[in-house]
């Protein structure tokens, strides 16, 4: 299951913010702090795609803002629908956006929805039965539940592929993906998932071709327990990685290129101190096989995105020992030494912060400060 240790290391950090441009070889960085809260908690921001708005929620209201932090329309979501502040992600063409219901945490039923930007109406798009029983105070032995999770748009965004648990009792949750159609509304099953573990897979992520799936399943540190590659068109699986010790990945992220992944998880041990940077629960993973590597070989990275290009990465680190060293970094390619270009500690704008940082088509990026957690707008230029 997801581990709750995280959220608490998160209000633990605190550091002095430098918040004036700052150049490093290669890129020049401009940060703008907006007056608005994104994460932990019940808040979150999410960057669209070109780089030009984003969406930000707090509590049960969703907002588009512009760059700037000029609010546009809002929609008030209803009172029983959860929202999972890491599941939020924007369709490729930038009109609307997907997310589920926190089902891993709450154990309330689950559905995969659409914000769509352009009307400003929300969608359940795959309502089914039993959606008002509560799962663990329900009585009846005979009900099943449909509990969707984890949106991942394909590239023409016109469909989401998601993670399907359909169960009766506890034991007998297992994941299967599924695909929906945003037009018609029509649902298939792509592929199970192959293990006898229960509520096993809440982390996966869609390559850029469509092609390949990464996700996760946890069989709590049995065999087998990490990172698995799916290729949807012949429904083969491969074993990628166990994951580093002590940590538990929670999500994923291709590179543009569609040559590695990204995975981002959690320290399982719930520590508050110094790490070594080969300790970090974010790394990256070769998707034609290979070994994981580690993003620095300097610092404990904190949280993580890819660039719209190639194999470039932004990184953020905590590294107490040496504040000085902490920042936002710019690397070409994981492993290798990134240029700071922003000093002070960030994590990604999201609920438990367990997003990647997203990167925009236009070099800019979305963070929050620690420890007052402002949203921060941050421009990148290259040299």
């Amino acid at each position: 299951m997801r581990r709750l240790s995280f959220v608490s290391l998160l209000f633990a950090i605190s550091a002095l913010m430098v918040m004036s441009p700052a150049r490093a070889a290669g890129w020049t960085a401009t940060a703008t702090t907006l007056d608005l809260i994104a994460g932990p908690g019940r808040t979150a921001a999410f960057l669209a795609p070109d780089g030009s708005r984003f969406a930000y929620i707090k509590g049960d209201d969703l907002c588009i803002y512009s760059i700037a932090g000029e609010k546009g329309d809002c929609v008030t979501l209803d009172d029983d629908i959860s929202l999972d502040l890491d599941s939020v992600r924007w369709s490729p063409d930038g009109t609307k956006l997907a997310f589920s219901e926190d089902f891993i945490l709450t154990f309330r039923d689950s559905d995969i929805w659409v914000y769509d930007t352009k009307t400003n109406a929300i969608t359940d798009l795959t309502s089914a039965p039993n959606r008002d029983l509560k799962f663990l105070s329900n009585t009846d032995p005979n009900v099943i539940y449909t509990v969707d999770m984890i949106p991942q748009w394909t590239s023409d965004s016109q469909s989401i592929i998601f993670i399907r648990y359909v169960f009766n009792k506890p034991g007998d949750a297992r994941a299967v993906f599924y695909k929906t159609n945003i037009k018609d509304g029509t649902i298939e099953e792509l592929a199970p998932i192959d293990t006898h573990y229960n509520f096993s897979t809440y982390g996966f992520a869609l390559s850029p071709d469509d092609s390949t799936i990464a996700y996760n399943i946890d069989t709590r540190g049995k065999e087998k327990d990490g990172t698995w590659f799916l290729d949807v068109a012949t429904q083969k699986t491969k074993f990628a990685a166990a994951p580093v010790q002590e940590t538990s990945t929670w999500t994923y992220q291709f590179s543009a290129d569609g040559e590695r992944v990204l995975s981002i998880g959690i320290d399982a041990t719930g520590a508050i101190r110094p790490r070594p940077p080969e300790a970090s629960p974010i790394y990256t993973l070769p998707v034609s096989g290979g070994r994981q590597q580690d993003l620095s070989i300097d610092s404990y990275v904190f949280s993580a995105g890819w660039g719209p290009e190639g194999s470039e990465l932004a990184y953020a680190t905590f590294d107490p020992l040496n504040k000085d060293q902490e920042g936002l970094y710019i690397t070409s390619a994981p492993g290798q030494k990134g240029d700071l270009v922003l000093a002070g500690r960030f994590i990604a704008p999201s609920g438990r912060s367990l997003t990647p940082i997203f990167w925009a088509a236009n070099n800019t990026l979305l963070v929050s400060q620690v420890p007052d957690l402002k949203l921060t707008v941050v421009q990148l230029k290259p040299s």
